[in-house]
Order: structure tokens, then C-alpha cells, then sequence
């Protein structure tokens, strides 16, 4: 079980498990590299030594697995374990990297709602571990 942040575009009246499920519904788009190449670049400089899959629009953390990508058009930050710690300081600076880049807003499936606030990021972390003990 991985932990997993999508990100989303939210029209007028719509709620956010309303635009998380219209974004796994829609078509596939081709990623724009431009910001693509900036999401890396900036991510490289939080996540120190990555590698990166240039083709798949990939960059993950080898120490940690901390994963930022862009498939199809769909951003996703993802790690293998919760982080914590520094782990989640990094986190919360990848999503807010790839929401500056984008425009698109940080939010957690499992909890149905946005990380737009430290508290957010911390009970998100919170739950998939609560969810990972059982």
C-alpha cells in the first residue's frame, strides 16, 4: 500500500471527490515538458540525489521512493511508506511545487479532501497510517 496525493482542477460548483473522479474519467492528455522540466528541476533540488525517467515524466527520491509524476497529464506525488519527519517536510514542498507549476490543488483520495494547510498534510499522513496498521 502506497501513500498517494493526486492533483486536480476543480470547476465551478463541483466538489473535490466529484473532480478527483472526472479526472480519472477524462482523456488522456500529453504533458506539457515545459512544465514538466521545471516540476523536475525544482524537485531535484528538495529530493537530492533522484533518479529520473525522462520518457515517463518520473523523478523519484532513491533513498525514500518518494515519487513525483506526470502520466498522461495526471500529476501524482506518491511514496511507498508515510512520510514522516523530514520525509513530510519534502512532501509537502514536492505538492507545493507541482501546484505552482500547474495551477492544480494538492488533494488526498482517501481522505476526500485538499492539503492546502500543514494541519491537512499531517492528518493525511495520519490516516494512511492508521490505515497501513491494520
Amino acid at each position: 500500500m502506497s501513500y498517494g496525493i493526486s492533483f486536480l482542477r476543480r470547476e465551478p460548483g463541483q466538489s473535490w471527490p466529484d473532480a478527483h473522479a472526472a479526472t480519472e474519467e477524462k482523456a488522456p492528455e500529453t504533458v506539457d515538458y515545459a512544465i514538466w522540466s521545471t516540476v523536475a528541476v525544482a524537485v531535484r533540488d528538495v529530493l537530492g540525489v533522484v533518479s529520473e525517467d525522462l520518457l515517463d515524466c518520473e523523478v523519484t527520491q532513491l533513498s525514500t521512493g518518494l515519487m513525483v509524476t506526470c502520466h498522461l497529464g495526471r500529476w501524482t506525488v506518491t511514496s511507498p511508506v508515510p512520510p514522516a519527519g523530514e520525509g513530510a517536510a519534502q512532501l509537502r514542498e514536492v505538492c507545493q511545487i507541482v501546484e505552482r507549476a500547474t495551477g492544480l490543488t494538492a488533494y488526498d483520495p482517501r481522505l476526500g479532501v485538499v492539503l492546502a494547510e500543514p494541519d491537512d498534510f499531517a492528518r493525511s499522513i495520519a490516516a494512511f497510517d492508521g490505515l497501513a496498521a491494520r
